[in-house]
């Protein structure tokens, strides 16, 4: 099972190990700034130009809930564990017939100009497609990187910090090469020789460090496969003992080329596999910590956990807390967690697929926002990524509606270039600064958020309306729609000297949604679809800035907002541009 902050940067020279020269690598910003920019805090920016006119303080008491933002506090960093992605299988890169691997890099460089994309995950590295493994007539192992170069040169340039998923099985080096999955054959198979497959693993960290640097390869993650319990053996053929035992050759082959690499896993399907009694939660860090390994000198080499979260809010926000509770439990209270696949419902091409609608954008700011405030709360960590599942239509795990613009996919863009709600949402949080602040919330059920400041001294806050959550995949139902609850905003400790522009962004069931354009057009296919068709999804994809001021002063702002259910509500307080 597995979708306007940031910009890239030109490539530069950069220097391998051992001073040889290695493929040039250019730098991505995934957001605005750390350290505040107001009156009060070091290094805090000179206003551009002067103050023309007064905040908004219309009175808020009478509305159904209330969001207070203190702009003044300090309440810790707040990185963008929501930079991460997945796109797929990695031979799409690769993919010429209608254009398919050109347009998905074209999805990723938008997705790291305006939605703060930092890393990536795929499946597919060691598929016969992309190469990398063969043997020779004498049964000898050859190695081929030229496919694979492509798309990691592409990663590399954009200043993409890939998480490796290292899998699948190549033909030549499986036990049972006749164990597939998808359409397009990824082998699940264990290997006929474990050490063979240590060898290839450090083959391609070698090769990497040789192209990019060591430098480089030291941002990557290296993850052991995907989802080896699910399924009754639909991703993993062998037991789990066995995938232990390839665990420990994987970090073997990556430390043995990259002593500083981070290994992990166990890559599990559902945050209930975590529980202490699964054989994936349990057993995996009880193997990790105490049992013996293949490498003596690597013993216990978890660099971070990684998971996956299929369940709705349940998995997606409870979950969390459910895994780093297990860490603490082996005194693994430093390492890392990363979710490197959720989203509303694992499963494909329903009629109205979560992902493609107001839904989806909801659920992705709830997850966040609720893990950012619970951690903030108990003075926890965070995780270091939570990749939605998936940055682009372009996916092929088998075949949906193939005729229709919304082919019942996770995506954030369609194959047509038409953004979905949940695009907008990413578009939002990429914004935020990376200092949090207070915020608070009182009212209505169902409505949540959080608040940043950035380097610049700009001030965000984001709110999500979500009723009646149901229980997602389970029964397909996920937030009830309902009607606008009014929200009173009030941002206060603002520098009275310093001009903001002020807007708003919503995006719900009309704003910012072309998938309820498509409805209501009738959701005709690609067949009958005319140019004012298309027009109009284009026309509606995006939400659009409602304005509230042009550089306004003050100490504290006010203002009334209407958020429908499901939706999700952006303001930004900018430093006003000359």
């Amino acid at each position: 099972m597995t979708a306007a902050g940031g910009s890239s940067a030109g490539a530069a020279p950069h220097a391998g190990s051992g001073g040889t020269p290695a493929f040039g690598a250019g730098g991505v910003s995934g957001g605005t700034g750390g350290s505040a920019g107001i009156q009060g805090f070091a290094g805090a920016p000179q206003p551009m130009v002067s103050c023309m006119g007064s905040f908004d303080t219309a009175s808020v008491s009478g509305t159904q809930s209330s969001v207070s933002v203190d702009s003044s506090s300090n309440k810790g960093n707040l990185p963008h564990f929501w930079d991460t992605f997945g796109t797929g299988e990695m031979p799409l890169f690769l993919r010429t017939d209608r254009n398919w691997g050109q347009t998905l890099k074209d999805h990723v460089t938008d997705g790291v100009q305006n939605l703060g994309v930092k890393r990536l995950r795929q499946h597919g590295l060691f598929h016969d497609d992309i190469g990398i493994y063969h043997e020779d007539g004498s049964g000898n192992p050859t190695y081929d990187f030229s496919k694979s170069d492509e798309i990691f040169d592409f990663f590399v340039k954009l200043g993409i910090e890939p998480i490796v998923e290292l899998a699948p099985m190549p033909h030549d080096l499986a036990a049972d090469p006749s164990k597939t999955v998808f359409d397009w054959n990824m082998i699940v198979s264990v290997p006929k020789d474990y050490a063979r497959w240590q060898e290839l693993i450090t083959k391609f960290v070698q090769h990497s460090i040789e192209r990019y640097g060591q430098d480089v390869v030291n941002t990557w993650y290296f993850e052991v496969w995907n989802e080896p319990e699910c399924c009754m053996n639909k991703f993993w053929s062998g037991s789990i003992d066995d995938y232990f035992k390839l665990y420990d050759y994987t970090a073997a082959g990556v430390l043995a080329a990259l002593p500083s690499g981070r290994v992990g896993g166990p890559v599990s399907s559902q945050p209930a596999e975590l529980t202490k009694n699964s054989m994936v939660g349990q057993k995996f860090l009880q193997h990790v910590t105490t049992d013996n390994y293949v490498n003596p000198g690597h013993p216990g080499s978890l660099g971070f956990f990684a998971y996956h979260s299929w369940s709705f809010l349940d998995g997606s926000v409870n979950g969390y807390f459910q895994a780093r509770d297990l860490l603490d439990s082996f005194n693994l209270q430093d390492t890392n967690i990363a979710i490197t696949e959720y989203g509303p419902t694992w499963e494909f091409g329903l009629t109205d697929e979560p992902q493609e609608t107001e839904q989806g954008a909801t659920f992705a700011v709830q997850t966040y926002a609720d893990i950012v405030q619970r951690c903030t709360k108990d003075n926890r960590r965070l995780p270091i990524a939570y990749s939605w599942w998936v940055l682009s239509d372009i996916f092929d795990e088998s075949m949906y509606r193939e005729n229709d613009p919304f082919i019942g996919c996770m995506g954030l863009t369609s194959r047509e270039n038409i953004h979905k709600p949940v695009y907008n949402a990413y578009k939002f949080l990429a914004q935020l600064g990376t200092e949090q602040v207070a915020f608070n919330i009182s009212g209505a059920a169902g409505l949540g958020g959080m608040a940043a400041r950035s380097a610049d001294g700009g001030v965000q806050l984001i709110v999500y309306n979500g009723q009646n959550p149901g229980k997602g995949p389970s029964n397909e139902t996920y937030y009830q729609s309902a009607g606008a609850t009014s929200v009173g905003v009030t941002v206060s400790g603002l520098d009275p000297q310093f001009p903001f522009d002020v807007t708003a962004y919503h995006v719900d069931h009309t704003v910012g949604n072309a998938y309820t354009v498509w409805q209501n057009q009738g959701r005709p296919n690609m067949t009958t679809m005319m140019d004012a068709d298309w027009q109009g999804l284009r026309d509606a994809m995006d939400s659009p800035a409602e304005p509230l001021g042009r550089a306004l002063c003050g100490t504290t702002f006010t203002h009334s907002f209407q958020l429908t259910s499901p939706g999700v509500l952006f303001v930004k307080f900018a430093p006003a541009a000359p």
